[in-house]
């Protein structure tokens, strides 16, 4: 049987300085995710509309509105909780619209051991 992994935050912190977001689960986990990992990974209807029709077509050429922002500089202006689940950036690209909710960051944990377990799980599947 699975180890029931929490999603339920204990602390969150977000350093503007190192850029990055730490969240310490109720489980005594820490995750720590980098702005970058954050943007990319955001889960509004948009951006994933925008990951599935470029996974299909290699290379492409994105056109975002707002200033062009490289990977390494993106910065997260503002966070907010969005009631009990989840948090919400606004990203130094102007782009807001994304809805983190925590068993997401849980599962996009980047940590070596939630790697290597995600890994085994994916290639059981």
């Amino acid at each position: 049987m699975a180890q029931m992994l929490s999603t339920n935050p204990a602390d969150i912190a977000v350093n503007r300085e190192q850029r990055e977001m730490r969240i310490r689960w109720q489980d005594g986990h820490e995750s720590v995710y980098p702005f970058d990992l954050l943007r990319i990974g955001c889960p509004c209807a948009l951006c994933n509309d925008q990951r599935s029709r470029t996974a299909s077509t290699l290379p492409s050429l994105t056109v975002l509105s707002g200033p062009v922002v490289k990977i390494g500089e993106v910065q997260a202006n503002e966070v907010k909780p969005v009631g009990r689940y989840a948090i919400n950036f606004s990203w130094s690209d102007g782009h807001d619209s994304g809805i983190y909710a925590f068993a997401y960051l849980r599962d996009m944990c980047p940590c070596p051991t939630c790697r290597a377990a995600q890994g085994a799980a994916s290639s059981r599947e």
